[in-house]
Parts: structure tokens; sequence; C-alpha cells
């Protein structure tokens, strides 16, 4: 009878405790226990409201190549075709026979520090410009996927927090984005 009185009493206490909000973990001192995501790691991150946010952990390994964080814009090729020509507005700016530039409707915050005490990076930055990296099919051939580039550079081999947030609202996107961490292994 006592145990389980005692017991009962642990399960309560081990209740309030998960019930506490947990403060926010600075980079520096994230947990080891965290998922630490690899090269051509992605998840979706919509666009249409603001305040979305991501805070991932990255692996980069050691290479001469440059790693990239992009916005990915997911074009289905069952759309039709006027469509197809919103989305490369976004991407691209323009599309044929247009009389001038759409101005580039996102605007983002990019953070990137360093897990690992003998690196300090700290990367903070607002991406409010397009810039086109690549094209590439996905799905079997269902879908395109034009990545725009938040960030591309050689980083020091190591854990990265990377922490995105969505500063604008883009209503007027009806299409899936994603985030996405890759190493760059392209031949231009």
């Amino acid at each position: 009878m006592m145990i389980k009185k005692k017991l009962g009493k642990l399960m309560a206490l081990i209740g309030m405790v998960s019930a506490v909000p947990m403060p926010p973990v600075l980079a520096a001192d994230a947990p080891l226990s965290e998922k630490i995501h690899e090269s051509r790691f992605h998840m979706p991150f919509p666009v249409q409201k603001a305040g979305e946010k991501i805070d991932v952990l990255v692996r980069v390994e050691k290479t001469d190549r440059a790693y990239g964080f992009y916005l990915i814009l997911v074009e289905e090729k069952s759309w039709p075709i006027e469509k197809k020509e919103e989305l490369r507005r976004v991407y691209h700016g323009w599309v044929g026979g247009d009389a001038g530039t759409l101005p580039y409707p996102i605007r983002v915050r990019l953070l990137i520090d360093s897990v690992d005490v003998e690196n300090e990076i700290h990367i903070d930055q607002t991406v409010s410009e397009r810039s086109p990296r690549y094209g590439e099919l996905v799905n079997e051939g269902r879908q395109t996927w034009r990545a725009e580039t938040l960030y591309l550079s050689r980083l020091p081999a190591g854990v990265y927090r990377v922490r995105l947030e969505n500063l604008s609202a883009v209503p007027q996107i009806d299409f899936s984005t994603l985030f996405a961490f890759e190493a760059d292994s392209r031949k231009y």
C-alpha cells in the first residue's frame, strides 16, 4: 500500500515537471540528444503567413565544397501552365512576355550558429531578394523543385543550429515551399 502511494506521488511529480515550460536553449548549449540532420535534408516551410519558424540542428562534414541553405518552390507537373508561370514569376521575377519584373515577395530571417565550442560561427541575415540556384526533377518527375539560395558558403565541419523565420506573409503563394540543407555537389 505504501509503495502504491509513493509511486502515485512520483507520477504526479513527473506530470507537474513535464508541464513546466522550458526556457529557450542557446545554440552553444544545445542538448546532444536532439536529432542532427545530414545533407539532403528538407522539410516544409510555408510562407503564406508571417511568423512561421524552423529550428533544427545540421551537420556539416569536412569538404572543399560549400553547403547551401535553400527555400524550395515546389512546382507540380500536373498544374496548368498559368499556375506554373506564377511560380516561375516568384522564382525568376518574370516569364517570357512580361513587361517588368515582379518584386520578390518573400522575406525571411536566417540564423546559423555553431554548436561546437571550437567554431565561433554566427550568421544572422535577412533574405529579401531572389537568388535562383537550381531546379531539379523529383518524385519520379512529378515535381520540379526550384531552389532560392538563402545562404551558400563553406563552413567549418561541425554541428550548427539553423533557425529560419518568415518575416512577411505571402498569401498569394498557393504552392508548397520547403527549407532544404545540402552540400553543393552539383556540376555546373
